[in-house]
């Protein structure tokens, strides 16, 4: 039987249900959990009898981002740009539809992961955005420019790392649905229900026949460039200067300077 230690998995009636299970760290992104969560997509494809996939975070949070605290797993430049993150890859080319199920904070790469569902529903507490902007670190996969509504929605949320609310979030295009507190599993399993009605065959075609219009505006193409970029990003001055508060005064001080300080 395969165990995880930092997600749970369930399958049952066609449905494969995964969910961030770090909840002290408000399901932060580490190594381990992406390792996880890359072999549960692939497992849920694998598997004869699963149809869909539901995503959604253990806790107070989807999921923070990528874990930027004290065990942060410190790696050299070169390992970082050889050794690139692919779990997004694992949900964008898997042959079932996966959705996310958001009940409070997505940010920085918990969004990135949010929207790189097939599809997203959010309860109304839920927020996004991209906060790590504020020490200088673009997305290392460059997701957003391919479900806002328009580029102006990502200048936006990228130029000013500003957080934005679930209402405001489906407006720009990165949600499907925004429900009640309490409704977004009824919200979820609804469209579970809906999607069942499609063979399973159209649903694989239809995905990647879908997947091919990204393609053909570079998503690939950009995501492979945007992790060297962003890798680089972080070894500039304020993410430097991150993680030199961080280390000596505490992660707490370090996000207060990355949120409240004006940089050149």
């Amino acid at each position: 039987m395969v165990s995880y230690d930092c997600l749970t998995y369930a399958a049952d009636d066609g449905v494969a249900r995964i969910a961030l299970d770090r909840p002290d760290a408000l399901n932060a992104l580490n190594p381990q959990l992406l390792d996880e969560l890359e072999a549960a997509i692939d497992r849920a494809g694998e598997a004869d009898d699963v149809r869909i996939v539901v995503l959604r975070g253990n806790g107070r949070a989807f999921s923070a981002g990528y874990d930027i605290g004290d065990a942060e797993t410190e790696r050299s430049t070169d390992d970082r740009i050889l050794e690139q993150r692919t779990h997004l890859e694992a949900i964008f080319s898997s042959r079932l539809p996966v959705i996310a199920a958001v009940d409070g904070p997505a940010l920085a790469g918990g969004c990135n992961l949010a929207i790189c569902c097939d599809l997203t529903f959010a309860s109304a507490r839920s927020e996004f955005g991209y906060p790590d902007m504020h020490f200088g670190e673009p997305p290392p996969k460059f997701v957003l420019p391919f479900v806002t509504n328009s580029l102006k929605d990502a200048r936006e949320l990228l130029y000013s790392g500003k957080t934005i609310d679930a209402e405001t979030a489906a407006a720009m295009g990165l949600v499907n649905r925004v429900v009640p507190e309490g409704e977004l599993d009824a919200t979820v399993e609804s469209e579970v229900d809906d999607i069942k009605k499609t063979p399973s065959t159209a649903v694989a075609i239809t995905k990647a026949m879908l997947n091919d219009v990204q393609e053909t505006q570079g998503f690939s193409r950009y995501g492979r460039l945007d992790e060297f970029v962003g890798t680089l990003t972080m070894e500039s001055s304020p993410p430097e200067r991150f993680r030199e508060i961080r280390d000596e005064a505490g992660l707490q001080e370090a996000l207060e300077w990355m949120h409240e300080t004006d940089k050149p």
